[in-house]
């Protein structure tokens, strides 16, 4: 994991813009959401530019660092894209290919239901959301 002075930044898909923003709040300091999508349009549409580096795209629901960054240069590249409730197969194959395609070192991390019910929550908790993502993503870095 990154140290506190360096949050490892993602980008996130989901569809609850609440929920997505507790789920934030909840990964700093060593996760910084610099990027959040709420539409399978707007995750095709900006995701794929953004992981490959281009930083003049901002995210179209005005959530993530990036969206208040105060120029272009202190915008940051994720290096994976979270999934969060409320999405299908398809939409998780559509957004992976099309960031793949662009962006073949990106991560993708889904948190679902089942995550979330064999992590002890009985519902949606940006506290046991969180703690998943983490938990996968320090998979990731062990891998």
């Amino acid at each position: 994991m990154a140290s506190s002075t360096s949050p490892i930044p993602v980008a996130t898909y989901g569809k609850d813009p609440k929920m997505a923003e507790s789920v934030r709040q909840k990964l700093l300091p060593d996760i910084e959401v610099v990027h959040c999508v709420l539409t399978l349009d707007a995750a095709l549409a900006e995701l794929p530019p953004l992981c490959a580096g281009e930083l003049e795209i901002s995210p179209s629901s005005g959530l993530g660092s990036n969206s208040s960054a105060p120029d272009v240069s202190s915008r940051k590249v994720p290096q994976a894209v979270f999934f969060g409730g409320g999405f299908s197969d398809d939409e998780y194959e559509k957004i992976s290919a099309a960031v793949h395609a662009r962006a073949p070192r990106v991560h993708m991390v889904k948190v679902q239901k089942r995550d979330v019910l064999a992590a002890g929550s009985i519902g949606p908790n940006p506290d046991t959301i969180a703690k998943v993502y983490r938990k996968k993503m320090a998979a990731l870095a062990a891998a």
